[in-house]
């Protein structure tokens, strides 16, 4: 069962001056269902909020002990191997999460014009949407990049880079957290 993103956007979407810790709370619960449903775990609607959060984020407290970078990797595997059946036109998931890794490990793919770094750190492609004009020129240049690539022209460790040290706090980059990051960065939320 699903809930319209314009309703839960329109009740959810300024929290009341006024607010009791409870309302904070239910405010809260309602804007990670929100990132879940259109991040995290997308479907082709892309405007439905799934109620099967709902036992995810009844307890605040344990979400923190769900492995979400995980169960997001397999959704979007999931999601993956679907549209390669032959009937599929259009991919669902975490594709903002897809891209990211891509760009930050692959240079040559990266677009111009996308230079600045910010936090969330995902968000630096964001606002990128490729024109529908020219899509096939385009598909036969990444392919032929791809072709071409190398282990040097590979990024291993993107978060090392002085600019993106300049905007993550040094509690983020501590052992442990890096490998979380993609993941609640693309979220929108502070590991």
């Amino acid at each position: 069962m699903t809930v319209h993103f314009t309703w839960f956007h329109e009740r959810f979407r300024m929290l009341p001056p006024d607010a009791t810790e409870e309302t904070v709370r239910i405010y809260t619960r309602a804007y990670i269902m929100m990132l879940l449903s259109t991040q995290l775990f997308g479907d082709k609607s892309a405007n439905r909020v799934h109620i099967r959060w709902l036992p995810f984020v009844a307890n605040l407290n344990d979400m923190g002990r769900y492995s979400w970078g995980s169960a997001a990797l397999a959704w979007l595997y999931r999601c993956m191997c679907r549209v390669a059946n032959r009937n599929v036109t259009n991919l669902a998931g975490p594709l903002q999460l897809l891209q990211s890794w891509i760009f930050w490990r692959f240079p040559s793919l990266r677009l111009s014009g996308f230079e600045v770094f910010s936090f969330p750190l995902a968000s630096r492609w964001s606002a990128y949407l490729p024109p529908n004009d020219g899509k096939e020129q385009r598909v036969i240049s990444y392919r032929l990049t791809l072709d071409r690539l190398t282990a040097r022209y590979i990024v291993w460790e993107p978060y090392s880079v002085l600019d993106v040290l300049a905007v993550v706090h040094p509690e983020g980059m501590a052992t442990g957290v890096v490998q979380r990051l993609e993941v609640s960065t693309v979220a929108g939320a502070i590991p």
